[in-house]
């Protein structure tokens, strides 16, 4: 790859630090590299298959990196070290854990690094789907029909103004990803009342204590959902978004949500909405937001907003929005740049070899669209960038592949009908 003199420099004095170790991750330092040439460092608690083995991008780690005072004196130190060699320093979280401790801790971080992020005021009324929800309300943002649970309302015999099936998730997502018991996932599809008290219980007997969220269930396979990813300036000013559409998720309970497949969409009007949102507020930072198309009223309705890129989010390289490009416009070359909107160009972005997206991709539609799309060779496996393939990683992303086949083929279960 050749590196013009600009990006050299760019190179020599920008250091994007990844707090996390996975997809994300990985995802992030793609979009700096491909933009600028430059290497990332990943900082976690643990080594994952995706940011291993890797030229663009460094990983070190420490035992528990995700408590709150492990996690800010390592930055600290980590990060007073290499301001002696990089002029910008670049934090960006990789999940929503990480994303809250930073927030938490900015006003200590911001003397040495840059923050994407938003205000710790807006981000404790976001963290909460109860209140994201009121915000919704309140600037026009659809949403779906929400009960909200809590822990005092046992035996959880709950009446519901709609109809079952229905989804129950929890209001606080960040508190709720550190439980681990038998039986978790990340959201739950409920058939009947029985089993909604089921899972109420369960995710309280485990530690969980915030609200839980019942929903009205939008019916419809991947291909009715619809993700947003977006980076606002620090005045608020929505600077880069790109849509996609999903069309095949991960079917692992505890992933379910998790994209596998992404085509480009076109949805001019949601994407306006989803503007004149983030601006409302004052957002500020990565943001990434989950909609779902719901026919029997024609409106999007979004699910949750992470305060953060998506774990998806290099998508939005193949629609001609890179990421990487809006924060060094933003944090080192301070350039106030027209907003940057998807290109209209038609891509498949994979985080699953090729034969799963055309074996499991459910809608006709786009299934044929998959199948032709990487019999041409337009398609891009999000952990397989090109210059990165030496060949110690192809042979351990063949391992992982392999083991991602079989988990798929585990858990795949047809949902159109739904």
């Amino acid at each position: 790859m050749k590196i013009s003199h600009k990006h050299k420099r760019l190179e020599q004095k920008v250091l994007p630090i990844l707090l996390g170790t996975d997809l994300n991750a990985y995802g992030v330092a793609v979009q700096f590299h491909a933009a600028y040439g430059i290497k990332s460092l990943a900082i976690g608690k643990g080594r994952l298959v995706f940011t291993e083995k890797s030229k663009i991008i460094d990983v070190i780690t420490f035992a528990d990196f995700d408590q709150p005072e492990i996690f800010l004196e390592t930055l600290l130190r980590e990060g007073a070290e290499l301001k002696e060699e990089y002029e910008h320093l670049i934090l960006l979280a990789s999940n929503d854990n990480y994303a809250e401790l930073a927030i938490k801790h900015s006003h200590q971080l911001s003397e040495i690094f840059h923050l994407p992020f938003v205000t710790e005021e807006l981000m404790e009324e976001l963290i909460s789907k109860e209140h994201f929800y009121e915000l919704c309300e309140k600037h026009g943002l659809a949403y779906p029909k929400t009960v909200v649970v809590r822990k005092e309302d046992a035996p959880y015999e709950v009446e519901l103004p709609f109809d079952f099936p229905v989804i129950a998730k929890p209001s606080n997502s960040i508190s709720y990803f550190v439980l681990d018991f038998p039986g978790k996932e990340k959201a739950y599809f409920v058939s009947d009342a029985v089993r909604l008290q089921e899972i109420l219980q369960l995710v309280y007997d485990n530690g969980y204590e915030d609200a839980m969220i019942v929903q009205d269930y939008i019916p419809g396979d991947d291909t009715c959902g619809l993700v947003a990813n977006a980076y606002c300036d620090g005045q608020g000013k929505v600077r880069m978004l790109s849509l996609g559409k999903p069309i095949l998720e991960d079917p692992t309970p505890i992933y379910i949500g998790n994209y596998a497949a992404i085509r480009d969409v076109k949805e001019p009007d949601l994407a306006q909405k989803f503007i004149a949102f983030l601006e409302g507020i004052s957002y500020t930072g990565m943001a990434n937001a989950d909609f779902k198309y719901d026919r029997r009223d024609g409106r999007y309705k979004v699910f949750e907003l992470n305060l953060r890129q998506g774990r998806a989010s290099n998508y939005t390289m193949l629609s001609g929005c890179n990421l990487a490009e809006a924060l060094v416009n933003d944090y080192v070359e301070h350039k106030e740049v027209d907003s940057v909107l998807d290109n209209g160009q038609e891509f498949l972005w994979l985080s699953v070899p090729p034969q799963v997206a055309v074996t499991l991709t459910e809608d006709p539609v786009s299934k044929s669209y998959a199948e032709s799309m990487i019999k041409a060779k337009r398609y891009s496996v999000c952990y397989r960038y090109k210059p990165d393939l030496t060949l110690k990683r192809r042979l351990m992303l063949a391992k992982y592949d392999k083991k991602l086949l079989q988990r798929y083929e585990k858990y795949f279960v047809e949902r159109r009908n739904r």
